[in-house]
């Protein structure tokens, strides 16, 4: 899990890798993030040809019935049975394919209130947002991205939120934030006034690991995982010059870089060596500065362009994709045996249960291991109980990637990227300020979406015998056969479920490992052992005033002068200086100031 940009589609990804795990995989899954089958193309699994038999379990009148069922069982909270039935116009991301949907009806029935969606065209998100505020259309909440609030703050748009309001009518959710990260209590002010509430992202705290193929290792002779950057440059030499694959021809090399993911991402671990990030505001003697103007980056920088030089980084960095449905993304070519390292994708891709991106392109390529899963489908325990590899295993059933803690580099600084806990931001219509109890009734039913594990479910995944069954021991489990269903749709079209109507999805870490042992393995299993690897992340957790003005001095600008100092296309010792003072003149002093004048308040 939010704005139906990169980030976000990302998020809708690991929601579908969730659902699905090896029913799809991760290459053909729809929805995963650049291009794993449909985003929002309304792609379905295709219909019978012959009319289904209503006693058929899997038939649309079946499923209804179960709907029918589940519907009736709803019960009204006391609270809701006697609030007003407000009406609610939203616009969460996704929409239903119709009215009257599984999700719609209970939501409305729980929580005694009507919804109107607000479609939009979600490949295109921002201008359709902007497009339907000029037109007089506000919903009663949105998801928008961080740097939207502001602006349409400023526009007139929205209804202020004191944190105190949030407090009040959604404490457990205020816990949550206050124990994890209260800073992302601020992060909505504007002017002196909070604007909006930031959706807390449990999987934000475990940081982005790198892992490194334990065959090539051994294939080269290094028995040891490396530990410090020049173990790791050691490591590329020989994986570049020593033929790893066995295949006798120099078509290796140690890594590349993920062209298509936020620019924080780019070499994130090599960048964690020399303590910066090009795309980070980063502390330095208690105050923030921008991390492309570090003397760090520079000594980075030239350590990439040595490797490319020595063609050690795969030349096609420039344009390969970190996730995609075709065989051009990074974990094909880790897995394809052309990349040896790779350090762009979350935690949750790299667990042993054929179902997160990495472990399925890694399955789908190795013989050994495809057996391995065939032969224990039916064995949950089994098929779930396999840890991560950090370190070389010689009773693993087929070839292993090793997921390392990060290299030290010279100073001894080491870690891997955190995004950190704040995903999208929810806000709220400007109608909402003159209707307070309008406003309180929905802030209420968001506490209670985050909160109740029953109302999760149903909201989050349907109605018990569609898309989860329970079995004779009373476990939850993901229904195979859900695709195979009339109501199945990679985006819960249909069923107008997940991001369509549970607006608080994926913000508490108490409901992450609800199917058991396959999400026990995610969550715990991989994530409590990644969440201990260092790490870093951008210290502004705010969209500074004048961030809008200058969008090409923090991103296009950074991204294109690594590119050509990674490459030698430009000299980094006769650049680098004036490169940082171009940087502040075009406006990064008055983004530096204003980026320290925020953390002023906040250390």
């Amino acid at each position: 899990m939010p704005k139906m940009t990169k980030k976000s589609m990302m998020m809708l990804s690991l929601v579908v890798f969730l659902i699905f795990p090896a029913l799809i995989g991760c290459s053909n899954s729809p929805g995963s993030n650049t291009g794993s089958g449909s985003t929002d193309s309304g792609t379905e699994a295709a219909p019978d040809a012959e009319a289904k038999d209503p006693a058929d379990p899997l038939s649309e009148a079946a499923d209804n019935k179960i709907i029918e069922a589940d519907l009736a069982k709803v019960e009204t909270p006391e609270y809701f049975a006697n609030s007003p039935q407000y009406e609610y116009t939203i616009q969460l991301g996704p929409t239903p394919l119709s009215e009257g949907t599984y999700g719609q009806r209970y939501f409305e029935k729980k929580f005694n209130v009507k919804l109107k969606f607000v479609n939009i065209d979600e490949s295109n998100r921002k201008e359709q947002l902007n497009l339907m505020f000029a037109t007089g259309t506000i919903p009663d909440i949105v998801q928008v991205a961080l740097p939207d609030v502001s602006d349409y703050s400023k526009q007139g748009l929205l209804a202020e939120i004191p944190v105190e309001m949030t407090k009040e009518n959604m404490p457990n959710y205020y816990k949550v934030i206050e124990k994890y990260d209260p800073q992302l209590l601020s992060i909505t002010n504007v002017d002196g006034k909070n604007m909006g509430l930031a959706r807390f992202n449990p999987n934000g705290g475990v940081p982005r690991p790198a892992s490194i193929r334990a065959d090539w290792l051994k294939n080269v002779g290094i028995t040891k995982v490396p530990q410090t950057i020049q173990e790791l440059e050691d490591a590329f030499v020989k994986f570049r010059n020593d033929d790893p694959d066995q295949n006798g021809a120099k078509d290796t090399y140690g890594m590349s870089n993920p062209s298509d993911f936020a620019g924080n991402q780019w070499f994130q671990s090599i960048f964690g060596a020399y303590n910066t990030n090009p795309f980070n505001w980063v502390e330095r003697d208690g105050k923030l500065q921008f991390g492309l103007t570090t003397p760090e980056t520079k000594e980075a920088l030239k350590l990439l362009n040595k490797w490319y030089k020595l063609g050690l980084i795969d030349p096609e960095f420039i344009t390969d994709k970190g996730r995609s449905s075709d065989a051009l993304d990074l974990a094909t070519k880790f897995a394809q045996g052309k990349l040896g390292y790779i350090d762009n994708l979350n935690f949750d891709d790299v667990q042993w249960d054929n179902d997160g991106h990495l472990s399925f392109r890694w399955v789908a390529n190795q013989p050994d291991w495809q057996k391995w899963f065939e032969a224990n489908k039916d064995d949950k325990a089994k098929l779930y109980s396999t840890k991560i590899y950090t370190d070389f295993d010689e009773n693993a059933p087929g070839p292993i990637y090793i997921t390392m803690p990060p290299v030290k580099g010279p100073s001894g600084a080491s870690g891997y990227q955190r995004e950190g806990y704040q995903n999208s931001v929810l806000v709220f219509g400007k109608q909402l300020a003159t209707d307070q109890d309008k406003f309180v009734k929905l802030l209420k039913i968001m506490e209670y979406q985050h909160t109740d594990a029953d109302a999760y479910l149903h909201l989050g995944y349907g109605p018990e015998g569609l898309m989860w069954i329970t079995d004779d021991k009373g476990n939850k489990l993901l229904n195979t056969d859900w695709p195979k269903h009339e109501l199945f749709h990679p985006q819960f079209k249909k069923l107008g479920v997940n991001w369509i109507t549970n607006i608080m999805t994926w913000t508490n870490p108490d409901f992450m490992a609800i199917w058991g042992p396959q999400t026990e393995q995610r969550y715990e299993l991989t994530g409590d052992i990644i969440r201990e690897f260092p790490y870093y992340e951008n210290q502004l957790k705010v969209v500074l005033p004048s961030q809008g003005k200058y969008t090409e001095l923090l991103d296009t600008r950074v991204k294109e002068y690594v590119i050509k100092t990674v490459t030698g296309d430009l000299d980094i010792d006769s650049t680098f200086d004036k490169t940082v003072e171009q940087w502040y003149k075009d406006g990064g002093e008055a983004l530096t100031k204003e980026a320290n004048d925020w953390y002023s308040t906040v250390k």
